[in-house]
């Protein structure tokens, strides 16, 4: 049974929510950043979309953007997608991250987005796996702290 105060969260996020237009979108070699993604996806009731997909932004005033660090940096169809944005812009966006060392932060994409004049409210940096390194990663801990994170932004955009 949630607590009084959790409903109450949730009631006020949902009001946030419906004032504004929020998205979801991710890149992912090895589904963590699906992962990831689906978490706040569910957690804001915000369908995911996966860059493949070449989803248009129109009209979004907060995007949630979530990619990995794959042998140090950004995945190049993150990158290139992020490249290929085009009017209108997404207002401002949030990074959502994963990497082995939990401590990688997409550097190049923030760099492209402010180019672009978006605003890059904050990243998230969650720790991922490749082979054995960190092979439990993302778990559950890790997801709780990002749907924190995500309602802190959300919060934060009111």
């Amino acid at each position: 049974m949630e607590s009084k105060c959790n409903m109450q969260q949730k009631v006020k996020l949902q009001g946030i929510l419906k004032m504004t237009k929020t998205a979801v979108i991710y890149a992912t070699k090895t589904r963590h950043s699906k992962k990831l993604a689906e978490a706040i996806g569910s957690f804001l009731n915000v369908k995911i979309k996966n860059i493949t997909d070449k989803p248009a932004l129109h009209d979004i005033d907060l995007l949630f953007k979530v990619g990995g660090i794959y042998g140090g940096v950004s995945m190049p169809k993150l990158l290139d997608y992020t490249k290929k944005l085009e009017a209108p812009l997404p207002k401002s966006v949030a990074l959502v991250t994963s990497c082995a060392s939990g401590r990688q932060k997409q550097i190049a994409v923030r760099s492209i987005l402010e180019e672009k004049g978006i605003r890059v409210i904050d990243e998230f940096v969650c720790r991922g796996s490749i082979l054995f390194v960190s092979a439990r990663h993302p778990n559950a801990k890790d997801l709780k702290e990002e749907t924190d994170f995500a309602q802190k932004i959300v919060s934060t955009k009111a």
